[in-house]
Parts: structure tokens; C-alpha cells; sequence
């Protein structure tokens, strides 16, 4: 991957593809299903004898991975097992996008992973800084701290990401179909990364692959709280889940080129704020409008 590859600005990240850092057949296979990203997963997916033989596996098939210009990331070991600092010397090169972190509850952890990062990025003669950290919140301390992690996160720190799973077992709640009991967390995670001026957080997977149905449901939900994307945990959930986060209505997208062109021709004329089809527009709305656009192009490419 070209250093263009690793350009995070503007990129989307719509859907986040796991697959087991120790499964050759499913890492050699993994780039064909269109997945924005493919996130190598070295911690939960991986059984604890297996963790230095998946390590070296994840290295060797990054570049495989991102064939089709997927992001390439790992998801490392969390900070206690004693294994981090190992996975991310082990598996940087130049080919790879950045790592996830788990079980974040402390700004010590990412600046931790930044340092490592960094070592590893002078090693293999990258610019230090060019790989992201996904900041993984899915614990209820980590929700509680999640305002304060992410307003002082290292720069490189792209998002962060809900941990839907963890979560609710740490909770002890069943996710139901609606997935109310998530609602606060989603909500707070999304408001704080914005807050801290990240990209679109990313919402985390729909577990019950049997329900298409589903999964579309909750990606809508996901979607009007905020969520740029989400975890997938089967290629088969990746079309699906690109339709829901960039599909737009003929109508919403002639909307929004209609704003877009006005609000322009207005800036063109030092005017900031403007009517279109009855409703006003100024900065915000124009900003949106152009978001939008941007993601329905993605969606027919």
C-alpha cells in the first residue's frame, strides 16, 4: 500500500470487517467482499496459545488484506495481558492503516500505544504519526470515561468505536431487537467524539446473522444517533450495512446538491446564510449537504 493508502481524510469507514488473525484461509480471502476496512484480530478471535503464531500470520497478510485498497488494521491485545507492546512491534509495516485499541478505559493506555507506535513507525523508516489508533470503548468505565479519554487523545487517535457485546455482558442485558438498553452509551460515545472533534464514530456489530431484517433496522437506528458505520462479523453483512450508512433518496440527493450549489453561489456573492426550497441554510446545513453528497458517490463507485 502507497502512502496515499493510509490517507484518512475523507476516507469512510462504513463497515469494518473482523477476521480471526490465526484463520490463513479467511485472511487470504478477506479483501474480495468490498469491506471499507479489514480489522485483523489478534485479541478475542484468537485462542491464548495462539497469539504469537496469529501475530506473525497478521503480519504476513496485511498487504493481501488490503488488495481493493481497504484499510488495513489490527486489533491489538489489550494493555493488561502483556502482549500490546509485542503485537504492534509485530505487526507494523508500511502497508498497514493503524491498530484498534480494546478495552480502553484510560488516556494512559492510548498514549501508551502512541509511544509503541511510534518506535515501530522509526523502525521501519515510516513517518512517525502516520498510523491511526481506533479507540474501542466497551466497558462501562470506558463509557464513563470516554469524554475525557477522547479530549485528550493522542493525534493520531482517528474515532472510536462502541463495543456492543462487551458492553451489554458487562452490564448483564440481553440485547434485545430494538437495542434500547444501548441508547445512552451509543449516544454518549457518539456526542463525546464529536466533541473531541474525531471523525464519525463507528457502532459496533449486529450479532444475530440470521436477521437481515434486523440489522437493517438497527443500522438506521445507528445511523440517526450519529454512527458513520460498524463492526461486521460476516461478509455477508458488508452490502447491507454500505447501504445503510451512505444510501440516500433520489430526492435527498437532489436536495442536497441543490444547497450545495446555492450555498456556494451565495459564498461566491460574501452571503452566509440563504433559502433554499423554504428552509434556511447557512454553514452547518451546507456542511451536511455536502457530507451527504459525498456519501451517496461512495455507494455507486
Amino acid at each position: 500500500m502507497s502512502a496515499a493508502g493510509r490517507d484518512w481524510d475523507g476516507r469512510l469507514l462504513r463497515s469494518l470487517l473482523f477476521v480471526p488473525g490465526s484463520d490463513a484461509h479467511k485472511l487470504g480471502r478477506v479483501a474480495s467482499f468490498g469491506a471499507d476496512a479489514i480489522v485483523i484480530d489478534l485479541e478475542d478471535a484468537v485462542a491464548s496459545g495462539q497469539k504469537r503464531a496469529a501475530r506473525a500470520l497478521a503480519h504476513e497478510s496485511i498487504p493481501a488484506c488490503g488488495r481493493g485498497g481497504a484499510a488495513v488494521i489490527v486489533r491489538v491485545n489489550g494493555i493488561e495481558t502483556g502482549e500490546m507492546e509485542a503485537d504492534i512491534a509485530g505487526v507494523v509495516r508500511p502497508e498497514l492503516s493503524g491498530v484498534i485499541v480494546p478495552k480502553l478505559e484510560s488516556i494512559q493506555t492510548l498514549r501508551a500505544v502512541d509511544e509503541a507506535l511510534a518506535q515501530a513507525e522509526r523502525e521501519q523508516g515510516m513517518p512517525v504519526g502516520e498510523l491511526r489508533m481506533l479507540a474501542l470503548i466497551e466497558t462501562a468505565k470506558g463509557i464513563v470515561e470516554c469524554e475525557r479519554i477522547l479530549e485528550a487523545a493522542p493525534r493520531r487517535t482517528h474515532t472510536a468505536i462502541f463495543g456492543t457485546a462487551d458492553f451489554s455482558t458487562e452490564l448483564g442485558v440481553e440485547l434485545t431487537r430494538h437495542a434500547s438498553e444501548l441508547s445512552y452509551a451509543r449516544s454518549r460515545l457518539v456526542v463525546a467524539t464529536r466533541a473531541a472533534q474525531m471523525a464519525t464514530p463507528v457502532d459496533g456489530p449486529w450479532l444475530d446473522l440470521e436477521d437481515a431484517e434486523g440489522l437493517a433496522e438497527d443500522c438506521r437506528r445507528s445511523r440517526n444517533l450519529g454512527f458513520g458505520g460498524r463492526v461486521t462479523i460476516h461478509p455477508s453483512q458488508v452490502g447491507p450495512v454500505h447501504d445503510a450508512y451512505s444510501a440516500l433518496s433520489q430526492a435527498e440527493v437532489k436536495r442536497a446538491a441543490r444547497v450545495v450549489a446555492a450555498f456556494e453561489e451565495a459564498q461566491a456573492r460574501g452571503v452566509a446564510s440563504i433559502r433554499v426550497d423554504g428552509q434556511f441554510v447557512d454553514y452547518p446545513i451546507y456542511r451536511r449537504a455536502r457530507e451527504q453528497l459525498r456519501l451517496a458517490a461512495a455507494i455507486s463507485d
